[in-house]
């Protein structure tokens, strides 16, 4: 205590002192936004769903099996890989009891996929948007999956 009141008194030491103090807690609270943000883009590792899509306003396309898998932080469509979309990193959070992911899987060929969805306990709600831009016209499609867990 007597160290600290002496601080006080002497004010550039007592500014230099403050300003470390600072630092380290923002350090601190740096890191543990970190680690946390590093948690939540594993929440659904492991996890593989299996169901049906189709497009926005359509009805269940019986022929159209999907399978969503995320794995290692990373996310795959397996029905979107004979068109070349890879595996994309994925983001995830609890939004209350369920888990909110977000994705991007590009094609070098067929243009870009934007996913999004909602896991709650074994059931996964799904929209994805395609797009393909080329110079002269553009494709912007929104499509739908419910699948459950494997």
């Amino acid at each position: 205590m007597f160290e600290f009141l002496s601080l006080m008194r002497d004010s550039s030491r007592f500014s230099r002192w403050l300003i470390s103090a600072l630092f380290i807690v923002l350090c601190c609270l740096s890191l543990s936004e970190f680690s946390l943000a590093e948690d939540r883009s594993h929440l659904l590792d492991g996890k593989t769903f299996i169901g049906k899509n189709g497009e926005k306003g359509q009805k269940l396309a019986e022929y159209e099996d999907e399978k969503i898998i995320f794995q290692d932080g990373m996310f795959t469509s397996v029905s979107c890989e004979p068109y070349n979309f890879g595996s994309s990193p994925y983001t995830a959070k609890f939004v209350g009891e369920k888990i909110q992911f977000d994705a991007v899987t590009e094609s070098p060929t067929h243009g870009k996929i934007t996913w999004r969805g909602i896991i709650t306990n074994d059931q996964a709600e799904v929209s994805f948007v395609w797009t393909k831009q080329r110079w002269y016209w553009g494709i912007r499609r929104e499509y739908w999956f419910r699948g459950t867990l494997q």
